[in-house]
């Protein structure tokens, strides 16, 4: 038995109809030349074997002493893989409408709790000779990061390789068992803490309009509401080579243009609903840096509350409102050092998550906005089976309070743009798509 740790039993707990607690990945195939039309269904049966269903898909949770202590991971005797590997046909003529639509409600639905928290959905049906593959994970199983990279694991750069396993059928390291209680290493992680804490107090302080952003300095927005079970799911991708060049004249990175083409596609947005702040809307935002005690680049991750400077129209000065933000954010986190950073990422997620287990959130002034979140992947075009990806859409959670997530990831030259939203709260959706084009525009009139 493996026992959760106390942030993935959070993620049980705050669960309810209203807020599922999953993750997903949606990865776009087109068929491989040459296969017959039973090619699909045959590549998946291969794969029902229950002993060839790898951990920690081969894990379910157990909840202890009537749940007065932590839950735990433990192997499920019973596993069927054919309840959770299922198939789907989209109604002719297969459009992306229409498989965005299917993907909406399987994501809207809760993963059972007797099972192992995770569910597989092979579309067949897609147009252009494409079929899809909608992957579902619990966040306490794996989190959203580590989901796309689950999914990316099982492609090759290879278009000749075949026999590879499905995800769920993967071989993967376990983590390590935690280590045993280490005064020491309490002491310096209580005073990284007081360091980490203080050091963002102290920027706070002096911050300016669109500098550092401290949870809960937020307008209230129609996003920020109580949401409901209905999730819709809309994509986009956008040669990253067309990204590049737009950052590379403008001197910002492939991330601050993420930021900026949201900021300027949620202001677009909110205008048509009559409902745009006059205060700028903020975003959490995952980064990756290296900290001031480390001699490696890129080797931690945290995040940061950025500016999405939506009151302001101009998406050139957009651009640099969330350069500044950022800027000084990630200038406060490469100050800390390596003992300081973890500790400090975990206080600043207490105002997230603690509404959610007190069962205000939505109700409350929210602790940011909305989440972007930028996820680079591989450069080279990839391949299933001889199958060449075409489109690798992630999925993240909506909450109460957070009626809204956009996520993206980067394969080969395509930068993939998924957003998941609350149905009622965030009506018409599909226009977000729309103003993400027009502010890339608009920067690219700048070139």
């Amino acid at each position: 038995m493996k026992p959760l740790g106390t942030v993935d039993t959070s993620f049980l707990l705050a669960e309810d109809r209203q807020m599922p607690m999953h993750t997903g990945g949606l990865m776009l195939f087109r068929y491989p030349e040459g296969v017959h039309e039973e090619w699909l269904h045959e590549t998946f049966s291969s794969n029902d074997d229950p002993s060839a269903v790898q951990y920690p898909f081969n894990q379910k949770v157990v909840w202890p002493l009537r749940r007065l202590a932590l839950p735990h991971w433990v192997p499920d005797r019973d596993l069927d893989p054919n309840y959770h590997v299922r198939h789907s046909a989209l109604p002719k003529p297969g459009r992306f409408r229409e498989m965005f639509r299917l993907v909406s409600r399987l994501h809207a639905t809760r993963l059972h709790r007797d099972r192992p928290l995770w569910e597989a959905h092979i579309i067949e049906g897609v147009e252009g000779n494409r079929f899809a593959l909608y992957v579902k994970t619990h966040h306490s199983m794996i989190d959203g990061v580590g989901s796309m990279r689950m999914l990316r694991a099982c492609l090759s750069a290879d278009p000749n390789q075949r026999d590879m396993p499905a995800p769920w059928n993967l071989e993967r390291p376990r983590h390590e068992a935690p280590r045993s209680f280490d005064p020491k290493a309490a002491v310096a992680a209580t005073a990284g803490a007081m360091g980490g804490v203080l050091k963002f107090a102290a920027a706070v302080r002096h911050r300016d309009k669109h500098g550092m952003i401290a949870p809960f300095q937020t307008p209230v927005t129609i996003l920020n509401g109580r949401v409901t079970g209905s999730r819709r799911f809309v994509a986009q991708s956008w040669p990253l080579s067309r990204i590049k060049k737009v950052s590379k004249s403008l001197d910002a990175t492939i991330n601050d243009i993420v930021l900026t083409m949201s900021g300027g596609a949620l202001r677009r947005y909110l205008i048509d609903q009559n409902a745009l702040p006059d205060e700028p809307l903020t975003a959490m935002t995952p980064v990756s840096f290296r900290p001031a005690d480390s001699d490696i680049e890129g080797n931690s991750f945290s995040v940061v509350f950025a500016s999405l400077a939506t009151e302001l129209g101009s998406e050139i000065d957009r651009l640099r409102a969330v350069q500044h933000s950022m800027g000084e954010a990630k200038r406060l986190l490469k100050g800390m050092n390596s003992a300081e950073i973890p500790i400090f990422t975990s206080v600043v997620a207490l105002p997230v998550l603690v509404p959610h287990l007190l069962r205000v959130s939505g109700r409350t002034r929210p602790t940011f906005n909305v989440t972007v979140s930028n996820v680079p992947g591989p450069r080279e075009q990839l391949y299933w089976n001889g199958a060449p990806l075409e489109g690798m859409y992630p999925l993240s959670i909506v909450s109460h309070g957070q009626a809204l997530n956009i996520t993206v990831t980067s394969v080969g030259d395509s930068l993939d743009f998924g957003i998941v939203c609350c149905r009622r709260s965030v009506p018409s959706a599909q226009r977000l798509i729309d103003h993400l084009e027009d502010a890339l525009a608009e920067l690219e009139a700048r070139v």
